[in-house]
């Protein structure tokens, strides 16, 4: 890892709010389904769930309205650990895989939280949405951008990193991404509190970068 990188990748979704626990919620008020969410060992809800095709539609389309997702709960471990690692000279990018429509709304979010970041940039990281024309960039674009070290809560984009990008990655430990996560550069946590203690905030360009 080059000591001279400054920019940190951070998802959003379950890294810094509380995504699948609000699924949950509309989950129940949309559907009268009471899932808990330990239950959710697929990285796709809808499946987890049981939901049919049209529900799991309507929930994609629901949860991703601006009302819901400025309800989203912050993780406040998550947004005191930003401060730190910005107040130390690092840049924090926040890179998530909502659809391109979102972006305003994510925006109101980080607002309202008061999180320190440099730049949110949508990623089609799932085949989810086209990006021609959009906000949003492909996962091609996003390898080529270079990163410190970055921290995922879904297996399949931390091994896009670990592998494709070679950036070493933190692992927020959920029940959609307990499969076999081993790699040299994949890391798993159980919180913040131990992300914080594995990467210390040192002077830029001293060399030291955790993991």
């Amino acid at each position: 890892m080059h000591s001279d990188l400054r920019s940190i990748y951070i998802d959003l979704d379950d890294v810094l709010c509380q995504a699948a626990r609000h699924f949950l919620v509309v989950i129940e008020r949309e559907f009268g389904k009471k899932v808990n969410y330990e239950q959710l060992t697929n990285f796709d809800i809808g499946t987890s769930c049981c939901l049919r095709s049209d529900e799991r539609e309507k929930l994609y389309r629901t949860v991703h309205e601006p009302d819901e997702l400025l309800k989203m709960a912050p993780i406040a471990e998550a947004i005191s650990m930003l401060d730190r690692w910005s107040n130390a000279g690092y840049e924090i990018a926040i890179v998530t895989g909502r659809p391109p429509a979102a972006y305003e709304a994510s925006l109101a979010w980080l607002k309202q939280h008061r999180v320190a970041y440099h730049s949110l940039t949508m990623v089609d990281k799932y085949s989810r949405f086209e990006t021609a024309y959009t906000v949003a960039i492909s996962l091609d674009e996003l390898a080529a951008r270079a990163y410190r070290w970055a921290v995922e809560d879904s297996l399949p984009m931390a091994r896009y990193l670990a592998e494709r990008m070679k950036v070493s990655v933190a692992l927020i430990d959920c029940p959609w991404n307990r499969t076999d996560s081993a790699h040299s550069r994949i890391s798993r946590y159980r919180h913040w509190r131990e992300i914080g203690e594995a990467f210390p905030t040192p002077s830029i360009g001293d060399g030291r970068c955790g993991l």
